[in-house]
Order: C-alpha cells, then sequence, then structure tokens
C-alpha cells in the first residue's frame, strides 16, 4: 500500500515537505502491518482462551474474546477501506489519528486481562499470561515504532494493568515482578524511540536521494539505479514487518539477524551506536523471554530427563566453542577438561547447567580465568563437576539468595548486562530435576567455585585441563556458498543479509524445492546448510538436510536451527552430523560456531554434480 501524492518539480525538499513525506510513509507502514496484526491479536487471544478454559468463568472468557474479535474486525474493514482509498498527504493525520485511537483500544483490551484473568497464588497461569503479554509488545515494536503515540497508546494501557495487579500482590516476588515490567516498559519505550529515530533517518535518507535521481536521472544512470536498490531495501523491509507474529522465539530471531547485518553496513558513529542499542534490547528480550519459559517449564513438570550415557568431551568441546570469544573479549582464560569421561545423565539438561554456570563466571569476572574441572571420587562411582572463576566473589551472607528469582549482585541499576537473576535459578532447578545438590564455596574478592556430583557411566581416565583457550577465528566466507532453508520469509532474509555481508554467497528457499536447481545454477557445492527444524507440509530440516546431501555430497556440513530443547532432537540433529542452535540465534555465536566446525568447507569450489531433473521434494 502506498500514499498517493502529486508529482512534483524535480528540485529540492523543504524541510516541510520532507517531514510530511516521511510522516505518510510511517503511517502508511502502519496499514501495511494491519492483516499481520490482526492475525497475531487473534491467535492471542484464541490461545489466552484456550488456556484459561476451566480457570475463569466462560461467560468472562468468551465476552472478553468476542470484544477482541469485534474490534479485530472493525480493524479488518479499516484495512480494507484504506487500501482500497490509498493515502493523500492531506487525510494522513486524520488516518494516524484513527489508528492511535485503535491502538489504545487494543492495549486496553489486553490491559484487561490483568484483571480479569490474572489468578493470585497461581504462577504458572501468571507466567503463560506475563509471557503473552511481553509477546505482544514484542510484536509491537517493528509493527507500531513508526509511530510513537500509536505505540505509546498500546503499551502504556497493556503493561500498566499488570505492574499495578503484581504490586497489589503484597508479596516480595510480585513487587519485584512489578519493578521489573516497569523498567521492561521503560525499555521498550526507549528502544521504540530509537527505532523509530533510526526509521526516520532512514526515510529522510530515501526521500532526499529519490529527490536527486529525480533531478539527475536524465544524466546520470548511476543515480537512478541507487534510487531503485533503495526502494528494494524498502520493500525488503516491509517483507520483514508482514512476518513478525505472535511467535516468542521467530521475532526475536529475526529481529537479531537484521540487526546484526545492519551493523556491518552502518558506518557512521550516531548510526553505530543506534544499531548497538537495537542488539542490546534484542538481546535482553531474548534472555527474558528463554528464561522465563524456562522458569515456567520447569515449575509445570514439562521437562522430564531422559537419562542416557553421555560423553563430557563433546559436551564441553561445545562449550569451550561457543564462550571463547566471549572469554577472549574480557582478557579471561577459558580453561576445561579433555578426555574419555562417560556420565550418565541428560545431555541437554546437564548441558543448559553448565552453560548457565559458565555465563554467570564470566559475567561477573573481570580479570583472572574461568576453570570448569572434573575431579573422579574414587568408590562411590561418582564424578565431582566444578566452575570456578576468580570473580567478584559472594558474601555469605547472600549464598542462598542468589538462586532466588530475580536476585543479583553488584547491579542495583537491574542493568540487562549483568542477566536478570534468573540463570542460578534455573540452574538449581534443572539439578533438583537430576537429582544433584549445586554446592557453592565463595569468597569475597577471590571468586566462586559451583560445584555438583554426576554418576559415573564408566571408569574414568584421569582428565587433563586444556589451558587458555583462544577465541576461534571467524571463518573466511568469502565466495563460499552457503544454502539457507527455513519457512519464515524473514529470518530467510536476514540470513541472507547477515551472511552476505560477511562474503558469502547464499541460496535462500523457504521450502527447499528450489535448492537443487539454485546449486546447479551456482555452479560449485554448498560449503554449509542452514536448516530450520519445523518447515511447512510436515517435512523438518533433518529430512530436508539428508536429501540435499544424497543428491550433492553427504559430507556437506550443516547446521540444525530450532526453538525446542527436546533432548531427543538434539542427539538426532547430531547423529546426522548436524550442529545445532537453539533460536534465536545471534550473530556472534554463529560465526564461531561456522569457524569451529570440523570439516567446513572441505571441497570449495568443486563443480557440483549432476543434479536430476526431479528436483528434491522438501
Amino acid at each position: 500500500m502506498k500514499f498517493r501524492r502529486r508529482k512534483r518539480p524535480a528540485r529540492p525538499l523543504s524541510d516541510a515537505t520532507l517531514q510530511a513525506l516521511i510522516h505518510a510513509e510511517q503511517i502508511s507502514t502502519l496499514y501495511r502491518v494491519l492483516p499481520t496484526s490482526i492475525s497475531g491479536n487473534m491467535a492471542g487471544a484464541l490461545m489466552l482462551s484456550a488456556v484459561l478454559i476451566g480457570e475463569r468463568p466462560a461467560s468472562v472468557i468468551l465476552g472478553w474474546l468476542a470484544c477482541i474479535t469485534l474490534f479485530q474486525s472493525w480493524r479488518l474493514v479499516l484495512y480494507l477501506k484504506s487500501r482500497a482509498a490509498g493515502f493523500r498527504l492531506a487525510n494522513v493525520q486524520r488516518a494516524a489519528t484513527v489508528w492511535a485511537v485503535g491502538a489504545g483500544i487494543s492495549g486496553a483490551l489486553w490491559g484487561s486481562t490483568a484483571v480479569l484473568f490474572f489468578i493470585s497464588g497461581h504462577h504458572l497461569y501468571q507466567a503463560v499470561l506475563i509471557i503473552l503479554v511481553f509477546g505482544m509488545i514484542a510484536a509491537a515494536v517493528p509493527m507500531l515504532g513508526s509511530h510513537l503515540p500509536s505505540f505509546y497508546l498500546f503499551v502504556l494501557p497493556t503493561l500498566t494493568p499488570f505492574i499495578v495487579r503484581n504490586a497489589l500482590e503484597g508479596d516480595v516476588p510480585h513487587f519485584v515482578l512489578a519493578v521489573i515490567a516497569t523498567a521492561i516498559m521503560l525499555g521498550m519505550m526507549s528502544f521504540a524511540r530509537d527505532y523509530n529515530r533510526m526509521l526516520t533517518e532512514s526515510l529522510s535518507n530515501r526521500f532526499e536521494k529519490q529527490a536527486l535521481a529525480d533531478r539527475l536521472a536524465a544524466q546520470n544512470v548511476d543515480l537512478e539505479q541507487a534510487r531503485v536498490a533503495a526502494e528494494q531495501a524498502n520493500r525488503s523491509k516491509t517483507q520483514f514487518f508482514a512476518a513478525a507474529s505472535h511467535d516468542l522465539r521467530q521475532p526475536l530471531h529475526a529481529v537479531g539477524l537484521f540487526a546484526s547485518a545492519l551493523a556491518n553496513k552502518v558506518r557512521d558513529p550516531e548510526g553505530a551506536k543506534l544499531v548497538s542499542s537495537i542488539n542490546e534490547s534484542v538481546q535482553a528480550l531474548e534472555a527474558l523471554f528463554n528464561e522465563l519459559l524456562d522458569i515456567s517449564k520447569l515449575d509445570s513438570g514439562i521437562i522430564k530427563p531422559e537419562l542416557s550415557e553421555v560423553r563430557l568431551a563433546d559436551i564441553f568441546d561445545r562449550l569451550r566453542r561457543e564462550f571463547a570469544t566471549e572469554a577472549a573479549e574480557k582478557n579471561l582464560r577459558l580453561a576445561v577438561v579433555s578426555g574419555p569421561l562417560v556420565v550418565t545423565s541428560d545431555a541437554v539438561l546437564l548441558e543448559r547447567i553448565l552453560r548457565n554456570l559458565i555465563s554467570n563466571a564470566i559475567r561477573y569476572t573481570t580479570a583472572g580465568a574461568v576453570t570448569v574441572s572434573v575431579d573422579a571420587k574414587p568408590g562411590d562411582g561418582k564424578l565431582r563437576i566444578a566452575v570456578h572463576d576468580t570473580g567478584i566473589g559472594i558474601p555469605s551472607s547472600d549464598q542462598q539468595r542468589i538462586f532466588e528469582e530475580f536476585f543479583q549482585l553488584g547491579n542495583p541499576g537491574r542493568t540487562s548486562k549483568k542477566g536478570l537473576g534468573l540463570g542460578l535459578s534455573i540452574v538449581q532447578r534443572l539439578c533438583a530435576l537430576l537429582d544433584y545438590q549445586i554446592l557453592l564455596s565463595s569468597e569475597p574478592g577471590k571468586g566462586s567455585t559451583f560445584s555438583f556430583e554426576i554418576p559415573a557411566a564408566a571408569l574414568p581416565t584421569q582428565p587433563t585441563v586444556d589451558s587458555t583457550t583462544p577465541a576461534p577465528a571467524y571463518a573466511d566466507l568469502t565466495g563460499k556458498l552457503i544454502v539457507v532453508i527455513d519457512d519464515e520469509r524473514a529470518i530467510v532474509d536476514g540470513m541472507q543479509a547477515l551472511l552476505g555481508g560477511w562474503g558469502a554467497e547464499v541460496i535462500g528457499s523457504t521450502t527447499g524445492d528450489d535448492v537443487l536447481a539454485a546449486v546447479h545454477a551456482a555452479g560449485k557445492l554448498p560449503a554449509l546448510l542452514i536448516v530450520d527444524h519445523r518447515l511447512g507440509s510436515n517435512e523438518n530440516g533433518i529430512e530436508v538436510a539428508q536429501r540435499i546431501r544424497q543428491e550433492l555430497d553427504p559430507e556437506i556440513p550443516g547446521i540444525l536451527v530450532t526453538g525446542s530443547i527436546s533432548p531427543e532432537l538434539a542427539a538426532v540433529a547430531r547423529a546426522e552430523n548436524l550442529e545445532f542452535l537453539l533460536k534465536p540465534v545471534m550473530a556472534d555465536k554463529l560465526r564461531s560456531l561456522i569457524a569451529a566446525m570440523p570439516g567446513f568447507n572441505p571441497r570449495l569450489g568443486a563443480t557440483v554434480p549432476h543434479v536430476p531433473s526431479e528436483v528434491i521434494d522438501a
């Protein structure tokens, strides 16, 4: 949908005209994403209603759902009318006012759930409600960020009732949650302002370049091509907006990819600062969602341990690669063990325990080392795994409190750079689930050691410590062909932008149907496959990767990207020689993993074997 304006003479834009054009494009963007907003609101409302059946009177649930349905129906009619009529500079302000009023009504309807559906004393339903509302707010940033009044009118009536309702509960956890929700609301408002400022600058540059192209098109073909390229970039941005949904991981995954790709292109200091703010906000929101989801799943009993024989070396190698860059950036020595040690445990849950402990150790250590060690205990068939740091240490008075939700040391301002205070709480829950006792030994100013005992599955040999682990050098992707398959178009576009910025040639697909033909046209084998697990038509990424390898080369390295923490899925992926990454994927972790993958791009430049006429049915 485009706004309509009279064709103007080829002359420089006045400030007033430029501001009018920017405002009109921002309002036009709001209406373009309206179908996605409607579908997301209805999906969220239906999900919440289904969860609450039996917990609240049916009349209340149906009444609220009817109000949501009527309101979204009105918005659909508004969209159809605006699509038919288009936008004119003369009626943009009226369109903006109508949208802002609608945003306020939508915020009030979602905010009313804090009164209608907040079940006091039932933490699971409270968590589901809060996560769903935070998901709506996260999706609102790219959708409403182009018009700040609409964003504020949606966010304030949505979150304020939750803040008040938690504060009125009268206990410390709910009060802390109210404070955190307030901080998140203020942070999201700041994020939206940064996003709006960046978008305004982008539109200003676009219209100024377009005006310049109009003046010089007849004499300068290069400028005309630049104008076309700018319009194409704007269409890609619109596709990204349309891909946002109520799902919590998919929007964060896409936003993180686009923000990382943008960081490679922005060179001016002010723009780089804005991009850095976006990345920090995405990472903070990712951590909040992941940890809240983990807490709710653990408390509800959804996660069940699947015990098997686990080689510690496999887990330690992955963790070493994952944290080497982060440790090196702080000039810390990261030391881990190696050796043929085998334990009986749940591989995924054990890895999550160690990941949280290592991440926490690096976060609170400014000098020295972080060490992961394993000691055999003669006679009782157990191994003692310990994570030691030379960080700030923990006073004895706080050594029990650090396992409480949202409790943090040395973070009075509650900055997200030091986490959210949920990591150790998750560690304690996971250890309890696996019947491990987490122990802490710490002295202020000298560091801390977290340890637990785990059953040994075989007689271990004496482990050796791998001394300083350097950060892996980033792989040179210049000219390498990478295949990306994801059923979300926005994620494919984000991966293409990110990997393309690193110098790679990228073939992107939402189904995998056209991959073989595109590889054949490129004339060389892929150096890497990056596939989403859940695809359409009852297909999954593991099956698609198998088919591509069968047709081209069984040794092509691959990465499976998923939002699932299923131990079975992780085991199946690694059995199929696929590395495993959880959504949302941060750019640094992706690039470090590619650099550390054994066999990455072993046959770069090899010609593609004959591709049969039948393209894989993926």
